[in-house]
């Protein structure tokens, strides 16, 4: 039997981190197994849909690497994979279901039964549907029927039944009938509800798994009602746990922050995003915390998946950042940061196109340990491009380095560009700027930091940045003396 997992989410907006990690370990549990990931839209739910939201679902699936072995994108044997596509599937079986006596026509009007839930309420009972037409006879509901009187079909819950079903994540589940309301399955505007779609579709996609969130488990026996009505093969279940903050309140799919779009455009890099939430109730039962992908697949167990809600911690994922654009070689993170820059900032990538790749590659080279996001890439190195500061002479001031005045300045920066422009001098490595810049120093009987403190100010005017000898390796020789020159001028 080939192992087939599924991604349904409705077109309502983005892609919510929390449903990011559940694609994960649908794709996850497919590929260990050799199975198939599919994607399936549920856009039944006419009055909630966004436009372009189905698309951008897509998208962001494909910018994270998950990529369905089917769906709206790459249709195969088990399309259509938009709901809205699949109504004559639904009519069909929504016909065996009335013949069966599995379901019902239902003629109540909205104000009946808002007035059946104001007097449920006001007595404190459950409020569920009270199966007035369920005992329609035949002649009642033929008589309707050709009155047109608009009409919804619903699940015929039976009567003092227990319903149960195995969970993988929390084992054995058991819940009486009486506790279920006979759920719409059909609704008046002839689209189905997501609890007649979701299994139908489910089973025609030949899904042998459902991995979804927790929040399902009280429609799940519902869901069997109808795999037994059909007397079709149960698929098993996996509800995984919510997503958290910190403060145990769960992660709102109103707020937008919370979107995989949103943490991409920070600088995210989708490798990382990936890693951090596959563990986010998930115990790969090893002190590792980085892997990549491949290697997910290989270690992940739905088993060792736990019930209780894990804590989402954006510092955290960026950590998980910081480790990935550490590890990856300048060519590389070059290559990762001209495609953020296309998609989040493209007027900058334009600014700095004229540059030749090797200078991209020497300033990540060595300025990459302090990223921790894609986007402080023109923070941090913004400087080097050209993107500087106005001079602040407060800047070159700096006691502990024994520089008073700005004459110590002009001093330390005319020593330093004397030894740039003498071309007898090879300063083409760190190890020779370094060599270089000693000797001259200790020939003038100077401290490290009198001469270098200034330079680094001068090739960067920033408060913080690298190394003066940084600076110099990676600007050259020819760009550091140009802004010595500059600055020297306006002190």
């Amino acid at each position: 039997m080939t192992i087939v997992t599924r991604m349904a989410p409705s077109p309502t907006g983005y892609l919510h981190i929390g449903g990011l990690r559940t694609a994960l370990y649908n794709y996850l549990y497919a590929k260990q197994h050799d199975g198939k990931f599919l994607l399936r839209i549920e856009d039944t739910d006419r009055t909630r849909l966004v436009e372009g939201s189905a698309e951008n679902l897509q998208n962001v699936l494909a910018s994270v690497g998950l990529i369905p072995d089917e769906g709206p994108n790459n249709p195969g044997e088990h399309g259509p994979y938009l709901q809205s596509e699949r109504l004559d599937i639904y009519q069909d079986h929504i016909k065996n279901l009335l013949a069966s006596k599995h379901a019902y026509y239902c003629f109540c009007d909205t104000k009946r039964l808002e007035d059946v839930r104001s007097e449920q309420e006001s007595l404190w009972l459950p409020t569920r549907y009270d199966k007035k037409c369920r005992y329609l006879s035949e002649e009642e509901t033929q008589e309707q029927l050709d009155k047109k009187t608009p009409f919804t079909i619903r699940l015929a819950v039976p009567d003092n039944k227990e319903i149960t079903f195995t969970d993988v994540i929390r084992w054995k589940i058991t819940v009486p009938s009486k506790d279920i309301d006979d759920q719409v399955l059909m609704k008046t505007d002839g689209f189905p509800t997501y609890h007649f779609a979701v299994v139908v579709d489910d089973h025609l996609m030949q899904v042998t798994d459902i991995i979804r969130g927790d929040e399902w488990i009280p429609s799940t026996p519902k869901h069997v009602l109808l795999y037994e009505a059909f007397n079709w093969e149960m698929p098993r279940f996996a509800h995984v746990p919510p997503l958290v903050w910190n403060n145990r309140k769960k992660l709102s799919k109103r707020t937008g922050d919370v979107s995989v779009e949103a943490f991409l455009e920070k600088g995210f890099l989708p490798e990382a995003m990936i890693n951090y939430i596959s563990l986010l109730g998930w115990n790969p039962k090893t002190t590792e915390e980085i892997f990549s992908l491949s290697e997910l697949i290989k270690r992940f167990k739905l088993e060792d998946v736990h019930k209780a809600g894990a804590v989402f911690d954006e510092e955290r994922m960026e950590w998980f950042n910081a480790k990935y654009i550490a590890q990856y070689s300048p060519e590389t993170l070059w290559n990762k940061i001209k495609t953020y820059l296309r998609r989040y900032d493209s007027e900058y990538l334009e600014q700095i196109s004229h540059f030749d790749e090797k200078f991209h590659f020497k300033v990540l080279s060595e300025l990459q340990t302090r990223m921790k996001r894609l986007s402080e890439f023109r923070v941090i190195t913004g400087f080097l491009y050209g993107d500087t500061q106005e001079l602040t002479t407060d800047l070159f001031l700096n006691q502990k380095m024994k520089i008073e005045s700005l004459a110590d300045v002009k001093k330390s920066l005319e020593l330093s560009l004397e030894l740039l422009k003498n071309r007898e001098i090879t300063l083409d490595t760190p190890d020779e700027i370094k060599e270089a810049f000693i000797q001259e120093i200790q020939k003038h009987a100077m401290k490290n930091g009198q001469v270098l403190w200034p330079v680094r100010v001068a090739l960067s005017m920033e408060q913080f940045s690298p190394w003066a000898l940084e600076l110099i390796f990676i600007l050259g020789r020819e760009k550091s003396i140009e802004r010595i020159q500059k600055i020297l001028k306006q002190i």
